[in-house]
Order: C-alpha cells, then sequence, then structure tokens
C-alpha cells in the first residue's frame, strides 16, 4: 500500500493526486481530490450526483515527523434536485476530514482540544508549539468554548462545596458526584437560591453532604426537602478546634507553665550560637496593613450609613470618592472586623521541616550549597535553591564568617537549631483534636502536664476526648449526653458550638451514622483552583467547568 494515502484522515473518500515537500518551511503539501460519487443536501437530505463546480480547501493536518502536514482538498458543489428545497447549491461534506468552514482537520481539532483541556491557554500553546501545532492561546481557548458540557445524570449522593473566582470578592458551588468522586457542576455563586433551583431542576438526589455553611442548608432543604443533609465531619472537627482555641485564650499562664520555652536553660553561648529566623515581614508593614483596613472599615461604615438614608449609588460614591463597583461591593460585602486578619500562612517556608537536618550537616562539615542542595531534593524538598542559599548566609553570619567561601582561621561555634515555637492556645488546640498516634512523646507528655495545671484544662480535655471519640467510633447515640454536658458547662464557645450543633443536629447526627465525607469535594475544590491559577485572567465559570468536567 502507498504511503502517502495512510496519511490522510479518511483514506475511502479522499484519493493523491500529487504532493509538494518545502525543506526550507519544513511542509509537507499533499493534494487530494473527493472520491464520493454523490452527496447529500445538507437542508433536505437529498442525494444527488450533478456537480455544479469544484473549489480547493486548505486545511491545517497533523504533523509528520518534522513536516507540517497541509492539505489542498479539491471539493465540488452540487445541485440539489429537490425542487421543494430552500438550498439549491451546496458544497459536498466530508464529516471525516473536516467539518464545514473549517480550517483544520477533525482529528487536529482533537488533538488540540485535549492540549488546551490539559493545560489552557498560554501553557497549551507552548506544547503545541513543541509538538508541531501551530495554535495561539486563544484559538485553544476558542475550541474548548465549542466543546459542550455532557448531560447531567443526578447521583444519589451530593456533595456540595464553595470555591473563589475572586478570592474575598466572588464566589461560586462546585457540585460533585460522591459515588463517582467526579464533578457534574459549577453554580455562579453560593447562595441559598441558586442551589435551591438547581436541585429542583435535578430532583433525585437522595443524600446532600455540605459543611456548616447555613446559605447551603436552606438551599438544600428549600430545593430537596426529601434528602438527607449530612455535615462533613472534618468541619464539625475544624469548628471545635476553633471552640478550643477561644477558650484556652483565658489560661495562658498555665499554658507558658508547661511551654519548654521558658523552662529550658539559655544555650552558652562560648560553645553553641543560635540562628534567629529572618523577618518575612518588614518593619513597616503591620502599620501600613492597619492603616489601610481602618480606612475600609470607615468607608464601609459610611456608605452603609448613606445607604441607610436612601441615597443613590452615584451619590453615595460621589459623596465618598470611590467608584461605583466599590460602592456595590462594599454593600454586598458582610461588616468588615474591627482589626485585620492575619494570613495562616505568614512566616512559612517550605525549608522550615529541614532547618535541624541541615544544622546537623552543616556541624559535621557538609557546607556546599549544591551539595545539601542535592540531598535535601532526595529528602523531599521542593523549594529554591536560593532559599537553602539564605538559610546558609544566616548561619555563616550568626557564626561570624565570611560569606565567600573561605576556610576560618580559627574555629567556630556549632549552630545550634532556635528555639521551639510558643505553647499558644491555637498549638494546644490542635494537640487535643490530633489522634494520640499521630502525636509525638513529648507532645502527649505536654498535653498530660497541662491537664494538671487546672480543673478547667482537665475539664476542657475530657471534652474534647468525649467529642472526638462520638466523631472516630462512630456513637450517634451518645450526642444527646455530651451536648447536654457542653450546654452545662462554664466555658461560653463551647455553648455556643452546643448550640450551633443543635440547630443542625439532624445533619451532625446523620455525619455520625453515615461514611459520607465531603473530602473529594475538597480534593476536586483544590484541583479547581490549581486551573482557576493556570488560567490567569481567562478563567471565566465556562472555561472552568469545562476544563474541570470534560478533563477526566
Amino acid at each position: 500500500m502507498p504511503f502517502l494515502p495512510c496519511l490522510l484522515p479518511d483514506p475511502h473518500h479522499l484519493h493523491v493526486e500529487t504532493y509538494e515537500r518545502d525543506d526550507a518551511a519544513n511542509r509537507l503539501i499533499i493534494h487530494v481530490a473527493s472520491s464520493q460519487l454523490t452527496a447529500q443536501c445538507p437542508v433536505c437530505g437529498c442525494s444527488t450526483h450533478r456537480v455544479h463546480s469544484h473549489y480547493e480547501r486548505t486545511l491545517a493536518d497533523l504533523p509528520c515527523a518534522q513536516f507540517s502536514l497541509i492539505l489542498q482538498v479539491s471539493v465540488r458543489k452540487f445541485f440539489c434536485v429537490n425542487s421543494a428545497c430552500l438550498r439549491r447549491i451546496f458544497t459536498e461534506r466530508l464529516p471525516l476530514v473536516a467539518a464545514p468552514w473549517a480550517r483544520k482537520t477533525v482529528r487536529l481539532v482533537q488533538q488540540l482540544r485535549t492540549v488546551g483541556l490539559a493545560l489552557g491557554g498560554a501553557a497549551g500553546s507552548r506544547l503545541a508549539k513543541f509538538l508541531g501545532y501551530q495554535s495561539c492561546g486563544s484559538t485553544l481557548l476558542n475550541l474548548l468554548q465549542s466543546l459542550p458540557l455532557p448531560q447531567v445524570t443526578v447521583p444519589d449522593v451530593l456533595g456540595v462545596d464553595d470555591f473563589a473566582l475572586r478570592k474575598g470578592c466572588q464566589y461560586g458551588t462546585i457540585l460533585v458526584d460522591l459515588d463517582q468522586h467526579h464533578p457534574i457542576a459549577l453554580l455562579a455563586d453560593h447562595t441559598a437560591e441558586t442551589l435551591a433551583h438547581w436541585l429542583q431542576a435535578h430532583p433525585g438526589v437522595k443524600i446532600l453532604s455540605r459543611d456548616r455553611a447555613k446559605a447551603y442548608k436552606r438551599g438544600m432543604t428549600e430545593g430537596a426537602p426529601d434528602a438527607i443533609q449530612v455535615t462533613d465531619r472534618f468541619h464539625l472537627v475544624q469548628n471545635w478546634s476553633e471552640a478550643i482555641d477561644r477558650t484556652l485564650r483565658h489560661y495562658r499562664a498555665e499554658l507558658k507553665a508547661v511551654d519548654p520555652r521558658y523552662r529550658r536553660p539559655p544555650p552558652k553561648l562560648s560553645k553553641t550560637v543560635a540562628i534567629c529566623p529572618s523577618p518575612r515581614v518588614s518593619i513597616s508593614a503591620p502599620p501600613r496593613i492597619e492603616m489601610n483596613h481602618q480606612q475600609r472599615l470607615q468607608q464601609q461604615q459610611t456608605i452603609q450609613a448613606f445607604d441607610q438614608q436612601g441615597w443613590s449609588s452615584t451619590a453615595i460614591a460621589d459623596a465618598v470618592g470611590v467608584s461605583i463597583r466599590t460602592v456595590y461591593r462594599y454593600l454586598a460585602l458582610p461588616d468588615l472586623p474591627a482589626t485585620p486578619p492575619h494570613r495562616s500562612s505568614l512566616g512559612r517556608s517550605r525549608l522550615d521541616p529541614y532547618y535541624p537536618q541541615i544544622l546537623e550537616w552543616w556541624n559535621r562539615g557538609l557546607r556546599h550549597t549544591n551539595q545539601l542542595m542535592d540531598t535535601l531534593k532526595q529528602l523531599g524538598y521542593q523549594g529554591s535553591r536560593r532559599t537553602l542559599s539564605r538559610y546558609l548566609r544566616r548561619i555563616r553570619t550568626a557564626q561570624g564568617l565570611p560569606l565567600l567561601h573561605r576556610t576560618p582561621s580559627k574555629p567556630s561555634s556549632p549552630p545550634v537549631p532556635p528555639k521551639s515555637p510558643c505553647f499558644t492556645p491555637r498549638r494546644a488546640a490542635v494537640l487535643m483534636v490530633m489522634r494520640e498516634e499521630h502525636r509525638q512523646p513529648e507532645e502527649t507528655e505536654l498535653l498530660e502536664q497541662l491537664r494538671q495545671q487546672h480543673p478547667d484544662l482537665a475539664q476542657i480535655m475530657d471534652l474534647s476526648d468525649a467529642f472526638l471519640q462520638l466523631l472516630r467510633l462512630p456513637q450517634p447515640d451518645a450526642l444527646d449526653g455530651w451536648l447536654q454536658t457542653a450546654l452545662d458547662s462554664l466555658f461560653k464557645p463551647f455553648r455556643a458550638f452546643a448550640n450551633g450543633v443543635l440547630s443542625d443536629y439532624a445533619a451532625v447526627k446523620a455525619s455520625l451514622s453515615t461514611t459520607i465525607s465531603n473530602g473529594p469535594v475538597e480534593g476536586l475544590n483544590n484541583r479547581l483552583k490549581m486551573l482557576k491559577r493556570q488560567m490567569y485572567g481567562r478563567a471565566g465559570l465556562d472555561l472552568l467547568a469545562k476544563r474541570l468536567i470534560l478533563n477526566v
């Protein structure tokens, strides 16, 4: 069999006439013609053999080795023999070769769509260029826009969670089939009305899994009143940890009494030198953050006051000195807190878990940055070489060594790790909700010492152990007794947590009776965040839904 016909997308309906090879442009141009004897009218479907004329179509096809493949297809126009048809002249269709008016073959479009689904526009364009496909990022995204979403199959168990389209401004809702661990839809917001409308349009869901958001609870109740609602156990533990944190803030003296940071003798400066952590926030940052937050808080209060007086949005914007969009945003947002919130990841580094090992190697004489970097990568370090270089520079500065690699004239003091972090209420709360087999021996001893400091602390730990035991065994019948004990306790955060559980009693008790978890929803939510960041400003809801749902 000749080689060139094997390259054609539809060798049964196309035959090769001639070919050209352009070595300068690395192109292979194949002139082909249609071998169909008859054609069907695209309007009425009537078959005809009456040829009107011929013309050529230029189609880009899959590359062949280092050559880009161009098809010059000679196609015909036919007369429609059906006198009642609205179309008098039509062009023959080659459905396996290319779509009408297309400049690319069907198989090339499929390849480009696959690349676009996996990588998006910019990254997909770079890979396509490397593979020999001439396509820009906008073309890839346009091909994705033309893809239809699959018809929704209503699952028996549906997981619901919110995600950020613009963090702090705009949020949506992700719906996941928990039986198949597959996303089925993205909603434009996270309101109860939108979720209720979707559930009413897709009846048949038997179990609904969610976090403790009141909007989702109301939307599920209105949209699927017969479905069983299940609260995710992870969020219950998270809310319980926050209640412990708020309670332990009144026992800072007892926490300090058992803190090894304050009981450890200071190191002898003649033998060791401590490596202090480098500041990751400038000195001027906290005052500036506080000032900006107070300015936003004052603007929101002023806008809300004018809105209550009946001012129009335009008048409020002129009076406050902001745009109308800012006025809408402040009116839609909840009241800002009095103090600015802090990021939970502030001050962390990927190198933090490896500090003790690096100091041990340093004291043994292993001080070359490249050598340390190779060894750390074998241990799982994923940070940059520059981060490691900065830390080694701090060690040299603390030891009084020159920054350049030179042999010191006299032996220096060996470095030691910095002091352990303070035993804060947050850290104590995390240790209390952690499984016992996951704690280090020193952490277990620390909690035992804390229990002996005050009777209230022993009661807090007993309540925590009892609640976690309810979730982990599980014990749905013991929930009522624990709630009564929490309501009778002296701790206001515990009473508030118990009242919150009572307001969502059916869903919480259902979480103790089933093994359903919202974990797969959280995992797909993280994947959705990755796709959104990968697409930069082009991550609209339609494109996100297609990349998340179709790319399986």
